[in-house]
């Protein structure tokens, strides 16, 4: 068995040499203390033996520390008693002379000894203690100073060297601990790296690797020592990569970069970046020294990634398009193909860098318009509205910058662009060019409103230019005059020449109209063969536009070598403050063209509001008399028709009255017009006459008025119902009246419309056994030959003729010629209007014997001409 001296567990320490040489001193010692003892035969005081005793105690600590290191704990305070007791031994030792000479020479071994692991203060403090006990040891021992002091220099050169030995070897130790530390921390990185770190020769055989190496390429770090990085690398990239490592090699202190592929242990190939240094000179490394990082993935992303960049550069580029993306400053970064060639720039980096304003500049070569500018300006702003509220604009529609451009149309979104911290870097812009739709859409709003024709704006185009009048009317106060020009009896050109002719005659007189008027002024076709004027106008001035329109319309026109001549009707109307709506300005207008067609058309007339009035009123009328019917708000009165002779009553007329809830007690005047226009005359006069033959049904089963009659109003409209013959018929079966009871009359008037077919009707009623009368006869126009036609039973002379017989010979005259012509076609007669007893007398004596009037009694209620029919009632004269 051997025990080293030294046991160091990494390095030397001052701590490992004092173990070994403090031993080294108590057995040196020990042999000194001996030999003397020995040689000289010398007897050991009790001091001398008690010092012996101490320095074989310290030997067997330090032999325990020398054996056991780990057992016997030295540290600096042990070390410093220890180094006392040495003292106070070598100093009895010395003071008892059994050992000569052996004060200050053991004091040196002592100071070489026990300052190694004693630190600054405590070293100095132990040499100066040193060098105290051993002057004041030659002092006791009375050495000579020359023998003395050479001993003092050497004590304190050991203890100075002793000191500087245990500095270097506590510098030794902390280079050694560091190197240690780099050595394991460089270690720790080999390992955990994903990076390869290989160290080859200059001859290229690998020295060291570290286990990422497998990693990569798949190889142990022992496989790899038997390959050679010329072996590893592929055909395609061995040549250049040869070239770099020569170049490597061969040039001190360089490096190189390189990119390749190198084969992995299962056969395919890895991409591999590597970064190599020439450390051929470093005596530590003695090779070239490479960092080699695994970028198959990267290269595999930057493949895709490429791939991905020309795809969407191909989606930019083939897009139509124009897209761009702007910094924050309104430079662009980002432009397609499209946008490109817009502005006239072959490639994108031509357009970066520069703003909206400078590539218009560039494009134009000159000075922008002001207008320009401003829409310049107007695009910058958006683009900085987006990036400060980070908010997309969507749809923003502009017209062309350029010169070139004009008529072109573009549709804009602009978005946000934002980083990974959600902040606003820029801005991204699509512009689509919609020229086209832009046409297409402006077409369709140009058709929507205007004539297809004439080309004249149309009905819904006045509507919105009057809108926009009465605004500027309200803010302004500006004149508004409307002409609503009406064609007079266009329908007979339609119907004698055809459509083709009068669109023809159309588009000729749109040409004649906007000739003749000012270029400010609107014209538009309202309707089929409606004109419309708005003009900026007094009143003078708009009846002046009036006749030169009519004059224009008036010329005679050449149409297919075919001659007309077109009249037309125009009415004026103004803006004021009244008017709500534009359809009520409209309707002012075309008040006012009807009212000129009543005065005999070809003429102008200006809006009359009393007109207007009657006009409203009338159609108010209409409206409610649709509902009366059917609300109950219509009702019967009776007229009695009054023998003149005796006074009995032969009959009744029977009359409408409307009582309105609305418009109250409404005379017949002014609704029977409404309803004949209407056509409720129909089912009106249809229930009028079932009303009556009720109650003259009741009253002939009452009082058996035999030979009492029941005179209906019909107009010309219910005769020439298909149905009216049917439902008389049904009307009479259901009440049970007899058809000679019924004396149905007709107006003069309405008789000659159309004396073809009122003959006919007639006819037809006569056979069912009516009665027929012709009411306000000698005021209508009648014919005498188809007069003699009318199966009549009844003339009625107007009321017109009946006021005038006492005081006026014509109407005298008048009345005789109808009894007598009523005497040749052996009709009775019927005198209306009778209001006084002297017209009585006169028409009895002129043979008419029938009359009706307030002589007798104004229209009266069923109840009150009930009590007209009951026995020994005859007529009076009223008071």
């Amino acid at each position: 068995m051997t025990i080293p001296l030294l046991r160091p567990a990494s390095v030397i320490t001052t701590n490992e040499v004092f173990r070994v040489a403090s031993l080294f001193f108590y057995i040196i010692l020990l042999v000194h203390v001996a030999m003397a003892a020995a040689t000289q035969r010398l007897m050991f005081s009790d001091n001398s033996a008690a010092a012996v005793s101490l320095l074989l105690l310290l030997f067997l600590v330090s032999l325990g520390r020398f054996i056991w290191p780990k057992a016997v704990a030295y540290s600096q305070g042990h070390v410093l008693v220890e180094m006392g007791l040495v003292m106070l031994l070598v100093s009895m030792l010395a003071l008892q002379r059994t050992v000569p000479s052996v004060s200050l020479s053991w004091l040196i071994a002592v100071a070489g000894v026990f300052l190694l692991p004693l630190e600054a203060i405590g070293a100095l403090i132990a040499i100066l203690c040193t060098v105290v006990l051993s002057f004041m040891l030659g002092t006791w021992l009375g050495t000579r100073l020359s023998d003395w002091l050479p001993q003092l220099y050497a004590l304190v050169f050991i203890g100075l060297l002793a000191r500087l030995l245990s500095r270097a070897l506590k510098l030794n130790l902390s280079a050694l601990e560091q190197a240690h530390l780099n050595e394991r921390r460089f270690d720790a990185i080999a390992r955990a790296t994903r990076h390869v770190f290989m160290i080859v020769d200059a001859r290229f055989q690998v020295k060291y690797v570290n286990p990422a190496i497998h990693e990569v390429t798949g190889f142990t770090e022992e496989e790899v020592r038997h390959l050679t990085l010329k072996s590893a690398n592929h055909p395609d990239d061995e040549e250049e990569h040869k070239k770099k490592l020569r170049y490597l090699r061969d040039v001190p202190h360089s490096s190189i970069f390189s990119r390749h592929r190198t084969r992995h242990k299962k056969g395919h190939w890895v991409w591999v970046e590597a970064c190599g240094y020439n450390m051929l000179h470093d005596s530590a490394i003695k090779g070239l020294v490479f960092s080699i990082e695994d970028i198959t993935a990267r290269k595999e992303a930057e493949r895709r990634l490429a791939e991905e960049h020309a795809l969407l550069r191909a989606v930019l580029d083939h897009n139509p398009s124009m897209i761009y993306a702007k910094d924050t400053e309104g430079r662009y970064t980002i432009s397609n193909l499209s946008y490109q060639r817009r502005f006239g720039y072959s490639s994108e980096d031509a357009l970066r860098g520069k703003t909206v304003q400078e590539v218009f500049l560039l494009q134009e070569n000159r000075s922008p318009q002001p207008p320009a500018c401003e829409l310049v300006g107007q695009m910058h702003r958006q683009d900085l509205e987006v990036m400060q509220t980070g908010e997309a604009l969507i749809d923003l529609e502009t017209q062309g910058l350029g010169e070139n451009e004009v008529g072109s149309w573009y549709r804009t979104n602009k978005y946000p662009l934002r980083d990974a911290h959600d902040r606003v870097i820029g801005i991204l812009g699509i512009i689509r060019d919609i020229t086209d739709r832009k046409g297409y859409e402006m077409r369709l709003e140009h058709q929507a409103l205007h004539d297809p024709l004439t080309g004249l704006p149309n009905r819904r185009y006045v509507l919105k230019e009057i809108a926009d009048a009465m605004v500027e009317y309200r803010t302004k106060k500006t004149r508004l005059a409307v002409l609503f020009c009406d064609l007079d009896f266009f329908k007979s050109v339609n119907d004698t020449h055809g459509h083709d002719f009068g669109d023809k005659c159309l588009r000729e007189l749109t040409r004649r109209m906007s000739a003749e008027l000012p270029s400010r002024d609107f014209v538009a076709r309202f309707g089929g063969n409606e004109f419309v004027v708005l003009a900026n106008a007094s009143l003078l001035e708009a009846s002046i536009r009036a006749e030169v329109l009519l004059n224009a319309v008036s010329r005679q026109l050449v149409i297919d070598d075919v001659i007309v001549k077109i009249q037309a009707s125009i009415g004026i109307a103004f803006l004021h403050a009244g008017h709500n709506s534009p359809s009520e300005l409209i309707r002012d207008a075309d008040a006012a063209m009807y009212q000129a067609k009543e005065h005999g058309r070809n003429r102008v007339e200006i809006f009359d509001a009393l007109l207007q009035d009657l006009s409203t009123k009338r159609a108010q009328l209409d409206v409610a008399l649709r509902f009366a019917l059917e609300r109950n708000e219509l009702a019967l009165a009776y007229q009695p028709k009054v023998s003149l002779l005796d006074g009995s009553v032969k009959g009744f007329e029977l009359l409408l009255r409307w009582n309105s809830p609305e418009y109250g007690l409404v005379p017949p005047n002014e609704f029977i017009p409404i309803a004949e226009t209407s056509g409720l005359i129909v089912p009106i006069g249809l229930w009028a006459l079932e009303q009556g033959c009720k109650q003259l049904s009741a009253w002939n089963r009452r009082y058996a008025t035999d030979g009492l009659t029941l005179a209906v109003n019909v107009s010309m409209r219910q005769l020439l119902q298909s149905s009216f013959l049917s439902e008389v018929t049904a009307i009479l079966k259901r009440t049970g009246v007899p058809p000679a009871s019924i004396e149905l009359e007709l107006t003069e008037t309405s008789a000659m419309a159309n004396p073809v077919q009122t003959i006919e009707t007639l006819s037809m009623l006569k056979k069912l056994g009516l009665r027929l009368a012709l009411d306000d006869f000698g005021t209508g126009y009648s014919s005498l030959a188809y007069l003699q036609k009318l199966p009549l039973d009844v003339l009625k002379i107007d009321k017109a003729f009946i006021h005038g017989l006492a005081s006026n010979n014509s109407d005298a005259e008048i009345v005789r010629l109808i009894l007598a012509l009523a005497q040749t076609l052996q009709l009775e007669t019927v005198a209306e209007g009778v209001e006084s007893a002297e017209q009585i007398a006169l028409l009895n004596q002129m043979g008419c014997h029938l009359g009706q009037g307030y002589a007798y009694s104004p229209s009266i209620s069923a109840q009150e001409a009930e009590r007209l029919l009951q026995p020994a009632a005859p007529m009076t004269l009223a008071s």
